[in-house]
């Protein structure tokens, strides 16, 4: 037997601690009754040998466990990733595990443990499911398993894996999940409104004869003149237009919900809007700013479009400075030279801070189509439900309400200024987002 295997991974069971407490109680017992003392000494020494037998039962075959973790090597950002446990129990006999997984410590999870039993030579496959809120690499431990034989006096701890390592990108599982949106332009979810899709579009595609079912207003009469038959123009949907997704990195953007900042929404939602806009076959750009310009991809549809945007997003870092409205114009005005619509991420508490960067949004709504994106307080809305028998309740939700005033003020100035402007839960962000592209798309605006 290896003595250090023996000392590193020797534990002992519950049960061993119940029976040792037993047996001193019955010595003390035999202590005042002399008559009992034989069967206690027999006691121990049974209690002895089963004690080196489990031992043996535990060690005496080897390495007989075999373990495993499951899971991407990528974790999508605030959704639940599942993490897989194999095991395959190569004793002899049933055996009962418990496994401890030594997960990275941003879960705060320190009580998950899974046990079961595997009889001999079954396998088995354990899940559990990880919620992460930032991005960033997340190291996960050694997983641990303890293994306790059908006598379960000691236990027998394996150690599998080592460190490792996996990214948190931005959500792609919610991009896959709206990624249906590209083709059937609506989406009957939780928050999310149904989409008239248009029957015509306005871009020429091509002049063909006339079958019957067309639409007789489309016919082309100088070219019926020319073929001597009748020729109807026919009309596709307008690609290849730049869609940039511009995300605020200011300090506006980190007010936190459900334990995510809006920035995190924000980015979750590009990647998700940036995968429909390469399915519609326009072009998708990014760029990020804050008190200064941050990353700036070109809009383009090529293959490798998405990966270079989820890569961007990946690896943005925020900061609490004021954002620099005035500075995003220099750098729209240098890096775009064709009008584009701009998905402005963004947030504005006060309608003094609106007023204070309205100028230079109204610069870029003269160049571009500006589709600016608002986040709803929904804790705020919460404090409105809530009943107040107390003057202090009261005073809450009269600035409760004076708060989400301020927001409905601040949209309705932003349309009057000719700015397309979606004021939404953070939670319903991606959906909505998706649908007000689709939305000013079938529209002709964009």
């Amino acid at each position: 037997m290896n003595l250090r295997i023996f000392k590193s991974g020797f534990y002992l069971h519950q049960r061993f601690f119940k029976l040792l407490v037993a047996e001193v109680f019955a010595a003390i017992l035999a202590f005042i009754f002399p008559v009992l003392y034989v069967w206690v000494l027999w006691s121990l020494c049974l209690f002895a040998v089963v004690f080196m037998t489990d031992i043996v039962l535990l060690y005496g075959f080897g390495n007989r466990m075999e373990a495993g973790r499951d899971m991407g090597d990528k974790f999508s950002n605030g959704e639940d990733n599942p993490v897989g446990l194999c095991l395959r129990n190569r004793y002899p006999f049933r055996v009962r595990v418990r496994i401890l997984d030594e997960i990275p410590p941003e879960f705060q999870l320190r009580n998950l443990q899974l046990s079961g039993v595997l009889k001999a030579g079954e396998r088995c496959r354990k899940t559990y499911w990880l919620h992460p809120v930032r991005r960033g690499e997340y190291i996960f431990g050694k997983l641990r398993v303890f293994v306790a034989s059908p006598l379960s006096l000691a236990e027998r701890r394996y150690s599998y894996e080592g460190e490792t390592t996996v990214a948190v990108y931005p959500s792609f599982m919610a991009m896959h999940k709206y990624e249906l949106l590209a083709f059937t332009g609506r989406y009957s979810g939780r928050g999310v409104k149904k989409i008239r899709v248009a029957g015509v579009t306005t871009t020429f595609d091509q002049i063909k004869p006339y079958v019957q079912g067309d639409d007789p207003r489309v016919v082309n009469w100088k070219a019926t003149a020319k073929c001597n038959q009748l020729m109807v123009n026919t009309y596709t949907e307008e690609h290849s237009q730049a869609i940039y997704c511009v995300i605020d990195k200011g300090r506006t953007m980190q007010s936190p919900f459900h334990q995510m900042t809006m920035l995190d929404y924000a980015i979750n939602a590009t990647l998700a809007l940036s995968n429909v806009v390469l399915k519609k076959g326009d072009k998708v750009g990014l760029l990020t700013f804050a008190h200064k310009p941050g990353t700036f991809i070109k809009a383009d549809n090529r293959r490798l479009q998405l990966s270079h945007v989820s890569e961007a997003l990946y690896c943005q870092q925020t900061n609490f400075l004021e954002s620099d409205f005035e500075q995003l114009c220099v750098t729209l005005s240098r890096q775009v030279h064709t009008r584009s619509m701009l998905v402005l991420f963004t947030n504005f508490e006060t309608v003094t801070g609106m007023r204070r960067h309205l100028p230079a949004l109204r610069r870029l709504a003269r160049n571009h189509l500006v589709f600016l994106i608002l986040f709803e307080n929904t804790e705020v809305n919460k404090v409105l439900t809530q009943p107040s028998r107390q003057l202090k309740g009261i005073y809450f939700k009269a600035v409760a309400g004076n708060f989400i005033l301020e927001k409905k003020r601040i949209v309705r100035e932003l349309r009057r200024a000719g700015i397309y402007t979606l004021l939404t839960e953070p939670e319903k962000l991606t959906a909505n987002t998706i649908n007000g592209y689709l939305e000013l798309k079938e529209r002709g605006v964009v």
